[in-house]
């Protein structure tokens, strides 16, 4: 690994590029640097990358944990390990994606294929001339291209564009707490009604519960309004499109029925339904 910190006489200074020229394993340890960083050899498994600009990996990515200020851009493709996440800030480029999580802000290109994946953007996926999306959950913002989606006898597939994938997220936790802090708050009612006193302790704790519900609902009131960021998000297959794959944009659902060739899948808001245009 080539230090950082470059010193001449009596002047020294800090590279804004680190380049690691072995394998991040127990000899290099967990990589935490705030400009670009330049990966030749593999990210052993347990071990964490962090860029506070863009990374650069000459091999293939296996992920544990990767999270990337700027741009991720991968020579091979990126494989996932146990519960590995890989975030980025900016844009990410690799030859294929299998088996992990990838976050993104920016635009996500993959040559050959999205499998077994979980991919979120809040920009575009695009896929190479053969690329193809199978198994997995896919959140693209602004519309996906591929040659393929799912696959025959493949894990099920299904393909969200047009929401904010973050806001969906945060809807989500909301979503649970509140039936977490329910449950709990139906407890409490229980026990009052069954002790027949006053309890001063209980009755606290009730309008607690109820205070953070409340508040909670607020709150998904509020990010309901930037959770549908885009209506004309399209998705574009090249090829074919498999049965039981599905497809939602804005909310909006379709289940393919069929093999589909040469398809772009769009949503007519005005009909409140998903329409399809054969090219």
């Amino acid at each position: 690994m080539r230090r950082p910190l470059s010193v001449k006489g009596s002047f020294f200074w800090v590279d804004e590029v680190l380049f690691v020229d072995t394998d991040v394993d127990y000899k290099t340890g967990n990589i935490d640097f705030p400009g670009d960083i330049v990966l030749m050899g593999l990210v052993k498994d347990g071990f964490r990358v962090k860029g506070g600009r863009s990374i650069i990996c000459q091999s293939t990515l296996d992920a544990s944990e990767v999270d990337c200020e700027g741009d991720l851009l991968v020579t091979h493709g990126i494989i996932g390990r146990k519960d590995g996440v890989v975030k980025v800030a900016g844009r990410v480029k690799a030859k294929f994606i299998e088996n992990c999580t990838v976050e993104a802000k920016g635009m996500i290109e993959v040559k050959t294929g999205i499998i077994n994946s979980n991919v979120y953007t809040l920009d575009k996926i695009c896929l190479g001339d053969r690329g193809v999306i199978i198994g997995g959950i896919i959140f693209a913002q602004m519309g996906i291209e591929a040659r393929q989606i799912g696959g025959e006898a493949a894990p099920k597939t299904e393909v969200y564009c047009g929401i904010d994938f973050i806001v969906n997220r945060k809807l989500d936790w909301i979503k649970k707490k509140n039936i977490e802090l329910l449950t709990r708050y139906k407890e409490i009612q229980n026990r009052l009604q069954r002790t027949k006193v006053e309890n001063a302790k209980l009755l606290a704790l009730s309008k607690s519960l109820k205070h953070a519900m409340n508040k909670l609902n607020a709150t998904a009131k509020t990010l309901i309004f930037y959770l549908d960021k885009n209506e004309d998000a399209k998705i574009i297959v090249r090829g074919v499109i498999y049965p039981g794959t599905t497809i939602e944009i804005c909310h909006i659902r379709y289940i393919v029925p069929r093999l589909l060739p040469r398809v772009m899948f769009f949503l007519n808001r005005r009909k409140g339904k998903i329409e399809i245009k054969t090219f």
